[in-house]
């Protein structure tokens, strides 16, 4: 539904034009919507790589984009701003697209990408989590608040008000779907308590038996829990530290969309 109304986010970063208003790229005749395939001779798969090509530029640059099934070339006379701490630099007045929307055919496609892509960087996020924590202590100690540390539920409830509040629906709902599919991906970890835990257990014992079976042993008895007490109350109180550690962190110094 999203994928045909609101669109889904550009995840993959592409160079697509949202806006061009009273620009250098306007001025050229580039419209919203194009993507720019190169910048100067320069190829520009990502916005990240074409913003860092552009402002290396200075007058008349060629740039190529792809409008629909036409590639096209226009002469962007490129202006040098001064930008406060990072100095004077290229700029052809355009803002990336941050959502797509797609037909009903092609939403299908787009939103099986989509959630391949959350899942991979869900899992990514994962594994990134124990090194963000000395980012996270640094914060709550005055430092600056790095955007790419865990949030909480508090952290992510301040994030998905301040969307609504300023009307930005689509951030807010994928937020929520975000926040949803990550507790989901957590929860499924092989570790207990978690009910990946005790699917992993499930899994073992009937591995277990079935081995036992080929070997013609009886089945034994389902896992002693008893026996995993010990790695389950220190995953308990990790867990427990951490969550507290994000709530503190987003009380006093929390991340915000602006």
């Amino acid at each position: 539904m999203m994928a045909t109304t609101m669109g889904l986010p550009n995840t993959a970063s592409k160079p697509v034009l949202g806006a061009t208003d009273s620009g250098a790229a306007a001025a050229a005749g580039i419209l919203p919507g194009d993507q720019v395939l190169a910048v100067a001779g320069k190829p520009t798969p990502t916005w990240q790589e074409m913003v860092g090509v552009v402002r290396a530029q200075s007058g008349p640059t060629p740039v190529q984009v792809r409008r629909g099934d036409e590639v096209l070339t226009f002469s962007v006379d490129v202006p040098r701003v001064y930008r406060e701490g990072v100095g004077e630099i290229g700029v052809i007045g355009a803002s990336v697209q941050v959502n797509f929307q797609y037909g009903p055919l092609d939403a299908v496609g787009a939103t099986t990408s989509y959630t391949g892509q959350m899942f991979a960087q869900t899992f990514q996020r994962l594994i990134e989590m124990p090194q963000r924590v000395p980012a996270l202590v640094t914060a709550v100690f005055g430092g600056e608040r790095d955007r790419n540390t865990p949030v909480s539920v508090v952290g992510a409830s301040r994030l998905g008000g301040e969307a609504a509040e300023a009307g930005l629906w689509s951030v807010f709902l994928l937020l929520l779907a975000g926040l949803n599919f990550f507790l989901g991906v957590f929860n499924l970890l092989p570790l207990l308590p978690m009910d990946g835990g005790h699917i992993a257990v499930t899994w073992y014992e009937k591995i277990r038996d079935k081995i036992r079976g080929l070997r013609g042993r009886p089945a034994i008895g389902p896992v002693d829990y008893t026996r995993l007490a010990t790695v389950t109350m220190a995953l308990v109180v990790v867990g427990g530290l951490f969550v507290v550690l994000t709530i503190t962190a987003d009380i006093v110094n929390p991340i915000r969309l602006t």
